[in-house]
Order: C-alpha cells, then structure tokens, then sequence
C-alpha cells in the first residue's frame, strides 16, 4: 500500500457517505470522480454537484487512490469549505435543560473520533472539545470513519482542555472522567449530573492528571477482570447512553 502523499491537503473526504453529508451540509467546494465508475450512487452524487453549480472534474483511479493514500474512496473525493467550530461557551451558557458535553483528552486515532463523533450525534450530545495539542482532528479519516456525520456533530475549536473546563463549570456543568483507577465509582450506579461534561481519555494513556484533578467525579464502567479495557469509541457510547436514560430530555 502506497503511503498517503505528504502534499495530500486534510480538507477533503472521500467516499459515499461521507460526500453524501458533506453536500447535505453545504461543505462541498469542489467535486472528483472517478469517470468510469458504474456506481449509481457516485453518479447521483455527480448530478446533485452538478445541480448545485459546484466544480466538478473527472479523473482516472489511479489519482484517487494517490489522493486517498489507497483509501476506500468509492470513485468520489470532494474538497471542503472550512468548518465552522460551534462557540463552546455560547453553547453551555445557552443550555437550560439536561446537556452533555463530551471532551476527548489524546485520542489521536482517527476511528475512535469518527465513532465519538457518529455517537455525539446519535445521543444529542450539545459540543464535543477537541485538545489543541496531541488529539485527532477533523481530517479525511475522521470523516470516513464518522460516516460523514462529522459534517453535523457539534465540534467545538480544538482548545486548551483545562479552559474549556473552567468555562463549562461556571456554567453549571459537572465535570466527570471517565477513568477506572483510584477512587472510581461504577458508571451504571452512577447519579448522572443534569449538566455532565464527560472527559474520555485514551486506551494507553487514560486521562492526563490535570484534567482528573479538575473532575468532580471519576466512573467506570464495570467489566469481567479479564477485560483490560474497552475501546474508546464503546466505552463513549455505553457512558452517554447512561447519561441519556437518566435524562431523555
């Protein structure tokens, strides 16, 4: 497998899906596909570019695979307009009712933020903090594992993850990490603050100590000892379920 190109610009996606979304969501600047494909829906894609007046080019496989780093990109790629970041303190001081607030300390595979951000939108989450330094952001691999719905999942500017603490409890929320070391308690027994700001950290890392010292509560989920741990994108989905079912909202 050809290694992705260094020149290769991180404001694209590829694939169906993810194109799908992107021209949902007005993101689209600039369309290419591959000019022989057979696929229907490629080709649907093409027709509503087209539909739209966005550019449009056609090229051979052989440019794709080189633009995708062999990725699977289905004969579309499109270039994207920049996103635009939600303004995490408009939104938690706008919050009156039950808001969860996810913020993801050093998760740099772009799968676990893809299934973050495919979970945030699928529960209601109100903002997902990304770290200004040492975490993924949005990039091609995040926008295909998301399936596209990092085109619609509330992502806040990459910040400092200690401000973006401070800023969310002077607006009420509860900060809670999600770490099974000392002093944990089990997140199925868990009263779930109205107002949770949950901090996920990595499988190898877990949560830096700063951001544990800042929490108000420290959970786990509970699991069979011979489960070291789950993968961050599960362990996600499992904590914000049990926010939901205490307050659906």
């Amino acid at each position: 497998m050809r290694p992705k190109p260094n020149a290769t610009p991180d404001d694209l996606c590829f694939g169906i899906n993810p194109v799908a979304m992107a021209l949902d969501t007005g993101n689209v600047r600039s369309l290419l596909y591959y000019r022989e494909t057979k696929n229907e829906r490629v080709w649907d894609l093409v027709h509503r570019a087209r539909a739209l007046k966005i550019p449009l080019a056609d090229t051979d496989i052989f440019r794709l695979d080189e633009l995708t780093g062999d990725g699977v990109h289905q004969g579309i790629l499109a270039r994207l307009k920049d996103l635009e970041p939600i303004d995490l303190a408009a939104v938690a001081n706008r919050a009156k009712g039950p808001s969860l607030v996810i913020l993801l300390d050093r998760i740099t595979d772009p799968q676990n933020l893809g299934a973050v951000l495919r979970t945030s939108v699928a529960v209601g989450v109100d903002a997902v903090v990304l770290p200004r330094r040492r975490g993924a952001l949005l990039t091609p691999g995040v926008h295909r594992a998301s399936a596209g719905l990092s085109f619609i999942a509330p992502v806040a500017a990459p910040q400092n993850l200690a401000l973006a603490i401070k800023t969310l409890k002077e607006a009420g929320y509860w900060v809670v990490a999600a770490d099974a070391g000392e002093g944990s308690q089990s997140a199925t027994a868990f009263d779930w603050p109205q107002k949770t700001a949950l901090i996920m950290g990595s499988e190898g890392e877990g949560i830096a100590h700063l951001l544990r010292q800042e929490s108000d509560y420290i959970v786990a989920l509970p699991m069979d000892p011979r489960v070291e741990s789950l993968n961050v994108g599960v362990a996600c989905g499992a904590l914000a379920y049990l926010w939901r079912r205490q307050w659906p909202g």
